[in-house]
This record gives structure tokens, C-alpha cells and sequence, in this order.
């Protein structure tokens, strides 16, 4: 690998004060680069074309154009994309199109841009392995381009990242000759803790996605699973002061089959979404009831949830006073990593495991916007007498 070629990066910014930020941002990451700039795609790819960058740090709309036309020249050229924060879209553009990473500007940091400098800059060493892994893929998907895993493997690829980027953080500072105080040991436990914590976060969702492990089904008080649910949200609640909880718990209620350390997970993600919802104060209410389901009713009880006439059913109601969700992302809420939190607050982990937890209980759960604000989630559950 060619070192000058490896030290020379392009960067591709609209204006001179957004570039030097970036430009700050990159000679804290990488001391050694020569940085060069451009504004407009047309100027980027004349730099590109004449083969001096090893790789380009592109933003916006610009930066998508300037992946799609290296791949319409066949130019191998590593771009790392930066995306507005409420520009979720762009990123997944950027990501399909070939991006060697991308990230939300929120998200820039010496560190997460280091991250990302040391996989663009091992992307030509790595071109014999490149070839096995296409041969490979094309093997298995027979030569189909599967849009579904290709959008995972990179969702994957960049929730992973970020933790790792702790764990490098912390591996640097443990090899810095000079000795530590405790303040900078603790700093470092704290990083790589958080770091591993947040990777095994990650794998467990994606394995409970797809491999669900086995189910222990034991009867339990709704009422009491949602207690549980609460007692593990409390730090999100201290910390959300103008949070109000109403309970609305029915009595006497049928117990209900369920794994409970499934269930209250479950229950603690709808409610830590709720108080999220909600970082201006508001309400959560939590209404539980049951309901028999009558042979006349006119709705999708039989095909969804499995039940027939005369069955029982528990129904749980989270609402909260939020800010709602956008309509044109009500289709998407139950996608592995897809999230309308900004960038840095949410995994987009959480309601697709829900989902996955309902249907494994064979019970439903339906969320919507509130006519008057805010979002309501309805699950319906089985009970004994089902």
C-alpha cells in the first residue's frame, strides 16, 4: 500500500466553515493526512479520478452522488458519509450505495472518525479477501442481490462500531507510556464496560430476532410483571422529573401464560419509549383490563391472536403525551434497527423486540398516534382461562 496515497484524504463539504469543523475533526484523528477539500461533486470526483486520495469524507446529498458515480466509473474509492441527524434516509442511501461507513453529524468525534479512517484505510489492502467474500455471497444468495440482508449486515456493521470505538479509545489510552491516576483507570473500565455491554446488547437482540431461545411459560399477575417492569425503568424516570405515572391496574385480573423475564422486557421498552417521548414533562398512563371475546364482534382477533369466542384476553394499554410518530414512519417501527430517536439515543432495537416477544406469547400488540398526542401501545395476551 502506497503510504502517501494512504496519508491523502478528501474532504467534500458545501462551505468553508462546515469544512474546517470536519477538518479539525479529522487531523485530531488522523495527526499525519494531508486533508484536501472540495464543494462540489463534479470537482471531488476530478480529484478522485486522478487516483491521489486513499479516501474521501463526504456529507449530504453530495456525498451519496459522488458513491454513485466511483461505482459507475468502477473507482474502488473508500467514502465515509456524514448525515444530517434527521436524515435517517440519507444514511441508509449511503449505506446501500457502498459507503465504507456512515455516520450522523452528531455522532462525529475524533474517535468515531478514527474508527472509521482505520477501515477506509485498510479497504485496498484488503482486496484479495474482498473477492473471496463476493464469491462467497454470491455462492449462498446465488447471485441475488438480497436487499433485506445487505441493509442488516450494515445497520449491524454500524451499531457495532460505535462501541468498538470505546474499546479502541480505552486500548489506546491503556498503551500511553506514562502512568495512570485512578480518574483516567476508572475512565478506561468505563469505556470498555460500556463498550462490551453495548456489543453484547446488540448481539442478543439480533439472535432474539432470529433465533428466539426457548420459552418458559409459567402463569403470572400481569399487574405484577408491569411493577417489575417499572421498578427497572426507574433511573429513566428520576431522570425525567416532569414524568407522571398513572396507574390503572385491574383487579382481579386472570394470570396470564408467559415467560416473565421476556414479558417484562417487553413492558420496559414500550415504557422507557413512552418517557423518551416525553423529554418536556407529560404523562404515562398504564391501564390493564381483560375482555371476553364475543362470537358477533367484527374484528381481527381470530386470525391474529388465536383466540375464538368466548376466550379471555388481557389488555394492556402504555400511553404517553409525547410528540407522537411520524405518520410516514408508523410502517417501519417494527424494523431491526430503525429508529426515529436522533442520532446517539436510540438503537432502534427495542420495538422489534417487542414484536418478536408479543408473537412468541401468540397475543397482539397494535401502536398508533392518539388523536390527542402522543402514542398508544395495545397489547392483547392470553390468559389461563384462554
Amino acid at each position: 500500500m502506497n503510504t502517501s496515497k494512504a496519508a491523502r484524504l478528501l474532504l467534500v463539504v458545501p462551505n468553508a466553515a462546515r469544512g474546517e469543523f470536519v477538518r479539525h475533526l479529522l487531523r485530531a484523528a488522523k495527526p499525519d493526512a494531508e486533508i484536501v477539500t472540495a464543494t462540489r461533486p463534479d470537482e471531488a470526483m476530478r480529484t478522485l479520478m486522478g487516483g491521489s486520495c486513499a479516501a474521501a469524507i463526504a456529507e449530504g446529498s453530495d456525498g451519496i452522488a459522488i458513491i454513485n458515480a466511483l461505482n459507475k466509473e468502477g473507482l474502488d474509492v473508500p467514502v465515509i458519509y456524514i448525515a444530517p441527524d434527521d436524515e435517517g434516509d440519507l444514511l441508509d442511501q449511503a449505506r446501500e450505495a457502498g459507503a465504507s461507513d456512515a455516520i450522523f453529524r452528531s455522532e462525529l468525534s475524533p474517535a468515531t472518525l478514527q474508527s472509521a479512517l482505520h477501515y477506509a484505510l485498510l479497504w485496498h489492502t484488503q482486496e484479495a479477501q474482498k473477492a473471496i467474500s463476493k464469491a462467497k455471497y454470491a455462492e449462498i444468495v446465488g447471485m441475488e442481490r438480497t436487499a433485506s440482508l445487505a441493509r442488516l449486515a450494515s445497520s449491524i456493521s454500524h451499531e457495532v462500531r460505535n462501541p468498538l470505538s470505546l474499546i479502541y479509545l480505552a486500548t489506546d489510552l491503556l498503551a500511553k507510556p506514562k502512568p495512570l491516576t485512578e480518574e483516567m483507570r476508572a475512565m478506561i473500565v468505563e469505556h470498555l464496560r460500556r463498550g462490551a455491554r453495548r456489543i453484547e446488547e446488540i448481539t442478543i437482540s439480533v439472535l432474539e430476532a432470529y433465533e428466539p431461545k426457548e420459552m418458559t411459560l409459567t402463569q403470572e399477575d400481569t399487574n405484577e410483571i408491569i411493577e417489575e417492569a417499572l421498578r427497572l425503568a426507574e433511573p429513566n424516570l428520576r431522570s425525567s422529573v416532569l414524568v407522571r405515572v398513572d396507574k390503572q391496574f385491574g383487579e382481579g385480573l386472570p394470570a396470564i401464560h408467559a415467560d416473565r423475564e421476556r414479558m417484562v422486557t417487553a413492558i420496559f421498552h414500550l415504557i422507557t419509549n413512552a418517557i423518551d417521548a416525553m423529554p418536556t414533562g407529560g404523562d404515562l398512563v398504564i391501564k390493564t383490563s381483560s375482555r371476553s371475546f364475543a362470537s358477533s364482534e367484527r374484528t381481527d382477533w381470530r386470525s391474529e391472536g388465536g383466540f375464538v369466542a368466548g376466550d379471555t384476553a388481557i389488555i394492556i394499554e402504555i400511553s404517553d403525551t409525547g410528540h407522537g410518530i411520524p405518520v410516514d414512519k408508523l410502517g417501519r417501527i417494527y424494523e431491526l434497527f430503525f429508529t426515529t430517536k436522533l442520532a446517539g439515543q436510540g438503537t432502534g432495537l427495542g420495538l422489534s423486540t417487542v414484536q418478536k416477544i408479543i408473537q412468541l406469547h401468540n397475543g397482539t400488540i397494535n401502536i398508533s398516534n392518539r388523536p390527542e398526542g402522543g402514542v398508544l401501545a395495545r397489547l392483547t395476551l392470553k390468559t389461563t382461562a384462554a
